[in-house]
């Protein structure tokens, strides 16, 4: 069954550090309603910096995403905002094929020579409800959608997500749990995460690097 989308007028957020517009995005609880979203955004061409997921009663998502701004003009930067709500609107509906729409995105982006050493951690320490994975490697266009879609694959619940870039280094975490709402504690299970998401990350620096 698809998601139900219902997407809410994206409000601009400005901030003294970084300039950010909110996407807030009402629809019916998903597990890869994360991937999704981030999806659609990268096809859009809109670099997401940090996602709030959270979880109704009657069994809604509320999300938000923030992204950062592209124009100065708040008239300029609305209509963008809202014609990325259509596309992720579009997504959820399944008007809309996202691999294919990431890669037409991936194709217009330039490869950059740079390789930063891949970093997977997985801990029960920073939370007493959640598993958190600290994901470390390059940034490239889609990143976050390929990401989530690996974490959606190992059957894992994305609770929020908190994105970060420094140079040309991502460093995002994730809160997850398995589909009962539990916490990943079997070693071998946490074994299995690392070395899926080292293995995407491995091959994104892979793809980075110059040919010889």
């Amino acid at each position: 069954m698809r998601p139900s989308p219902r997407t809410h007028d994206p409000q601009s957020i400005r901030c003294p550090i970084r300039a950010v517009t909110e996407l807030t995005i009402l629809a019916t609880d998903h597990p890869w309603l994360l991937s999704i979203i981030a999806g659609a955004c990268a096809s859009a061409g809109a670099n997401i910096v940090d996602a709030q997921i959270y979880t109704t009663t009657d069994g809604r998502a509320l999300d938000t995403i923030s992204i950062s701004r592209e124009y100065d003009r708040d008239d300029d930067e609305g209509r963008r905002a809202t014609r990325i709500g259509e596309m992720i609107e579009q997504v959820l509906e399944g008007k809309l094929r996202l691999p294919e729409a990431v890669a037409k995105r991936a194709v217009r982006s330039k490869a950059r020579p740079f390789v930063v050493e891949p970093e997977v951690t997985v801990n029960n320490q920073w939370s007493d409800r959640y598993t958190v994975i600290e994901v470390s490697g390059l940034d490239r266009p889609g990143l976050l959608y390929q990401l989530t879609t690996a974490i959606s694959k190992l059957n894992l619940n994305i609770a929020s997500a908190h994105v970060a870039t420094f140079g040309e280094r991502a460093r995002d975490v994730f809160y997850v749990t398995d589909l009962l709402g539990a916490q990943i504690t079997a070693p071998t299970r946490q074994a299995a995460i690392k070395s899926a998401l080292l293995h995407l990350l491995s091959s994104e620096d892979q793809a980075a690097k110059p040919a010889a």
